[in-house]
Formats: C-alpha cells, structure tokens, sequence
C-alpha cells in the first residue's frame, strides 16, 4: 500500500514543480523550494523545542507526556517532508508544523486507529508511583490484576 502512494505523490511532484516552472520559471521555482525549505526549517526547529518544553513540563508535573510525544511523532515526519523537494510535500509538512492542524491530525489518527492501539493482545502496562516503588521490596506482595486467555 505505501509504494503506490509513493509513485503517485513522486509524479504529482514532478507535474507541479514543472507547472510552476512553466509559469514563473525555473530558476525562480528552485528558489521558491528552497525558500520553503528554510521556512519549513525555522518552524521545525521552534515546534520541536516548544513540544520538548512541552513534555519536561509534563513529565515535571508527574504526568505522562503522550501527547507530546504524539506531537513529536507528527512535527519528525513533517521535517521529513519539508526535505522531500516539492510543493504539495511542503504543503503537508508546514500544516504538520502548525499546532492546530498537529492536533487535527492526531485526533485522527487516534480516532481511525484507537481499537488497534489499545486492543493488542499480550500487551502489559504496570503503573508504579513513587511511593510504591520504594516499599515494594517486600517479596511477598501480592499484585491485583485482572488476567483473561483469548481461546
């Protein structure tokens, strides 16, 4: 499924950077990319520190930083794209940037895909505050929990 997209995209690219360099020319067309590009770039480096600020606050507050880690997710793979040459590609990257349109496409994300992330089989997850973990040296402690077998 991902190499049709690839092709499709790759030639979509091909046709809009020609189209523009028809209209406004070539040299003017590298340029305007790579103006993109350090865009891109400068807002790249501001919402990768605003979320790292983010998830210290978060992690500070004894909470668990998973939005910023989705949003970290999000702002990498929009770095990707803003390096990929083309419009459409830098299109999509500078929206992965802007943090209204982040949050869009994580909700849908989440929305689309919520069953697989938190249905998975055999997964563990074990929660330990701090106080717990400086008295549970005792070996004798007993765990609840709940334990179900798919059949």
């Amino acid at each position: 499924m991902l190499f049709p997209i690839f092709v499709v995209m790759t030639l979509l690219e091909i046709y809009v950077l020609v189209t523009v360099g028809q209209a406004i020319g070539g040299l003017s067309t590298v340029l305007l990319v790579i103006v993109t590009a350090l865009i891109g770039s400068t807002l790249l480096r501001q919402q990768g520190w605003s979320t790292m600020a983010k998830a210290q606050q978060s992690i500070a507050e004894g909470k668990t930083p998973a939005l910023e880690m989705l949003e970290g997710v999000v702002i990498l793979v929009s770095g990707v794209l803003l390096l990929t040459p083309g419009f459409i590609t830098d299109g999509l990257g500078l929206l992965g940037l802007m943090p209204w349109s982040r949050r869009y496409f994580i909700n849908h994300i989440l929305e689309k895909n919520a069953e697989r992330f938190f249905s998975q089989r055999n997964a563990i997850f074990i929660h330990r505050t701090k106080n717990q973990e400086k008295t549970s040296n005792n070996k004798n402690e007993t765990i609840e929990g709940e334990f179900w077998e798919d059949k």
